[in-house]
């Protein structure tokens, strides 16, 4: 193959399932001509050709390529090899889009010991920062995502339907579709789990679809996410590392890690009441604002400048799947052998990661009931603590009455003893008074006794008027 002028090549593994991050490798190599620059994808065996989705990107392939001085080889971070550099003498940069992924095939202790040393391009900020603190001699480019907002259209028309991606945690995938279908909230919801399947069957299940369940795990930058906000779907599950970023999103709502239950609660609480189609398309303003075709374009362009001020001076790149198996001959037969060893050596190392991840989630899951058991107890008690609560209330209200009662039984006592003493006075004057009327009537009928008419007349005048008016 022939040198070309700022050619900017891009190594892509030659996977047979759907890979996010393939396509975005194929995205930069459309709009980085935009930049100016020759770009291209390599695969290693001829022909090989990715089956769900489509690019108008250019495709080379073969064992080798030849680069020039100013040319520019860019090599995702799952084909960084241990021991292999895969173009002496030619600019290189290690294109990260998931920082989880740094040491899959990786496990010396001078990362990655090329020639000359390689650039960094991150796809998320939070990659970026990982990346910074984890490679600090080489120079860290963030190198956003593009979401594809023209596949990835908007519907003004929904549906009550949940789609979810089951891929990265399947048994879990399989309990929520199980609680979805047994929870009566939910009657009448579509449940659409998509696995193997076109980018363009993703796109149009999730148009008019309500809400999008993020089952992400190690995520760098979780593509799915963006591309259900693109459609105007409210987005539930776990940010997953990198996705953090969009979760920052309106119509997101983060879940803590392996928390079924609060997935079903929050999906529950949107359907209850659905976000408007206004606030639907705020959710695909975002990501129109933030992963936007011009800002991968101009990232891109900055990037690609500042990784041609490195010296070089050419030579053979050689695609790093021919590390993978050593070749005898060179048809494209074993080409493609060793491209598919590859991609099964990939399938099981996941398909490992996937067994530990489920022993963790059965930890979590027991950990959970166990968590859920305790908060039962602790409802309980609450309720137990509340119902002694309001005993307590209803004794201390009963305590101010006796304690009035006793008050009131105080002062009945006092005024008892009061008007005691009030009606033994009132007896003792009715008695003196009575006592004198008597002694003083005693003394005038003395005097009406012992004296004569004459010289006791003015005398018995006197007491007709004391004795109510009688006249002598």
């Amino acid at each position: 193959m022939s040198t070309m002028t700022r050619q900017v090549v891009y190594v892509v593994p030659d996977v047979t399932e759907p890979s996010g991050g393939v396509h975005a490798i194929y995205r930069h190599a459309e709009l980085a001509g935009r930049t100016g620059v020759d770009a291209k994808v390599w695969h290693l065996a001829e022909d090989f050709r990715c089956w769900w989705f489509s690019s108008s990107a250019k495709v080379i392939s073969g064992e080798t390529v030849e680069l020039g001085p100013d040319d520019l080889l860019v090599v995702p971070e799952v084909l960084v090899m241990d021991g292999f550099d895969p173009a002496p003498g030619v600019r290189k940069v290690i294109y990260n889009q998931n920082h989880y992924y740094t040491y899959d095939n990786f496990s010396g202790t001078d990362y990655p010991a090329w020639k000359p040393a390689p650039q960094v391009w991150a796809g998320s900020v939070m990659t970026t920062n990982v990346l910074k603190a984890l490679l600090p001699k080489l120079k860290v480019q963030l190198v956003p995502n593009v979401i594809d907002t023209g596949l990835y259209r908007f519907a003004e028309e929904r549906k009550r339907k949940i789609v979810l991606l089951p891929r990265k945690r399947p048994r879990e995938a399989t309990v929520l579709t199980s609680i979805f279908k047994n929870d009566k909230r939910f009657a009448g919801v579509e449940v659409v789990a998509l696995d193997d399947v076109t980018e363009q069957q993703i796109a149009d299940e999730l148009a008019d679809a309500s809400i999008f369940i993020a089952l992400h795990r190690d995520e760098g930058f979780g593509l799915p996410v963006a591309q259900a906000l693109a459609a105007g779907c409210v987005v539930v599950g776990y940010p997953a590392g990198g996705g953090a970023e969009q979760f920052t999103a309106p119509g997101t709502h983060a879940v803590e890690d392996a928390d079924v239950l609060s997935i079903v609660e929050k999906t529950a609480a949107v359907l209850a009441q659905e976000p408007s189609i206004d606030e639907r398309r705020s959710y695909r303003a975002w990501v129109e604002e933030h992963y936007s075709e011009d800002s991968l374009v101009e990232h891109l362009r900055a990037a690609i400048t500042a990784a041609t001020r490195t010296k070089a001076k050419g030579g053979t790149a050689r695609h790093p799947l021919t590390q993978v198996v050593v070749p005898d001959t060179d048809p494209a037969a074993d080409q493609l052998e060793r491209s598919l060893a590859f991609a099964e050596e990939q399938k099981a190392a996941r398909e490992r990661a996937e067994s530990v991840a489920t022993g963790l989630e059965e930890a979590l899951g027991k950990a959970l009931a166990e968590l859920e058991e305790s908060r039962s107890r602790e409802y309980v008690v609450a309720q137990e603590l509340h119902d002694l609560k309001s005993e307590y209330a209803e004794l201390a209200k009963a305590a101010e009455r006796l304690t009035a009662l006793d008050e009131a039984t105080t002062l009945l006592a006092e005024y008892a003893r009061d008007n005691d003493r009030l009606n033994r006075r009132l007896d003792e004057e009715i008695r003196q008074h009575t006592h004198w009327r008597t002694t003083l009537q005693d003394k005038i009928d003395d005097l009406e006794r012992s004296t004569s008419w004459r010289v006791t007349a003015p005398l018995r005048k006197a007491t007709g008027v004391i004795k109510g008016g009688r006249n002598a």
